[in-house]
């Protein structure tokens, strides 16, 4: 039998230079792709988190006035949405132990609020009929209603919801103040 040589073979214990940055370059480049990705992703979550609070709003709001038989509404103001109500206290009168029932002419109405959320986003509004392109938003104490009847029946409108260069439009239903059809531009 021949011995051919004797293979010498070492045992190493660590990595080397090359591969410790190798590693370190591919973890990296992992993190700031998903960095990257949760930013850009940041928008349309915050967009998408709006655009729940209101058609949630809204629903809530047709509901209560459906069920109350009383008008309630959205009251829309600067990067904050209000859904109110009326609240009618007709007390009877007691005169001499008759419990008579006096309805007054004018009876006294206080707005109830029952929902508040304040937005980090614009919020632009459209009511039905209007040009495309004209969007209102409540300005310097400014507000705009949004009314449910309480048949059921809500004017449609439509909300632009906006932050920087995105946004997201919704087309509110009249008959259930549900989003109806949405539009989407994230950038």
């Amino acid at each position: 039998m021949k011995n051919f040589g004797r293979l010498k073979t070492r045992e190493f214990s660590g990595f080397s230079l090359i591969e410790m940055v190798l590693a370190l370059s591919l973890v990296a480049l992992i993190v700031g792709i998903g960095a990257i990705s949760y930013a850009l992703g940041r928008d349309e979550r915050v967009l998408r988190e709006s655009a729940t609070k209101i058609e949630a709003m809204s629903s809530r709001g047709h509901a209560l006035a459906v069920l109350h038989q009383k008008p309630f509404w959205l009251r829309i103001e600067e990067n904050r949405l209000v859904l109110a109500g009326p609240d009618t206290n007709p007390e009877p009168a007691f005169d001499d132990g008759d419990f008579s029932l006096e309805l007054e002419e004018e009876e006294e109405q206080r707005e109830v609020v029952y929902e508040e959320y304040s937005f980090p986003t614009k919020i632009l509004f459209r009511r039905w009929g209007a040009p495309a392109d004209d969007w209102q938003q409540p300005q310097n104490g400014e507000r705009l209603f949004w009314h449910f009847q309480s048949t059921g029946l809500c004017e449609p409108v439509s909300f632009r919801i906006e932050m920087e260069e995105s946004w997201i439009v919704m087309h509110m239903h009249p008959l259930t103040a549900r989003v109806e059809e949405e539009e989407t531009h994230i950038q």
